[in-house]
């Protein structure tokens, strides 16, 4: 299969795992999570889903990932259903800290650039 349609599955996943998100009833999950991306095997049958989580307690981060790992079947039943395919893909899921490693470093530019502005004065 051609690295297209895995870059295409791969973005479609990302959309009904989102959609899938968003559509949880569980209240600790909507608004602070987010799908960063889809990592699938040449063979389709692994997945990497990788979340980001957008809260600062360390605590209630480690439980929300907990959370997302335990409703892996609610998201391989939305994948199910919206992909004509022979075999689900076994899902794992992946912490991403990568958004929140960028906000941190964003702030910590913003507090050097603004302590150079007040030692310029």
């Amino acid at each position: 299969m051609s690295m297209y349609k895995k870059e295409m599955m791969e973005s479609e996943m990302v959309k009904v795992i989102s959609e899938a998100l968003r559509s949880m009833k569980d209240p600790r999950v909507k608004g602070i999570v987010s799908v960063t991306r889809v990592e699938l095997s040449k063979d389709y049958r692994y997945g990497r889903v990788y979340f980001s989580i957008f809260e600062e307690d360390a605590k209630k981060n480690e439980k929300i990932f907990e959370i997302l790992k335990n409703a892996k079947g609610y998201f391989k039943t939305r994948i199910a259903k919206n992909f004509r395919s022979f075999k689900t893909p076994e899902l794992t899921f992946v912490h991403d800290r990568g958004i929140k490693k960028a906000f941190e470093l964003d702030k910590l530019f913003k507090k050097i650039k603004n302590d150079e502005r007040n030692s310029e004065s």
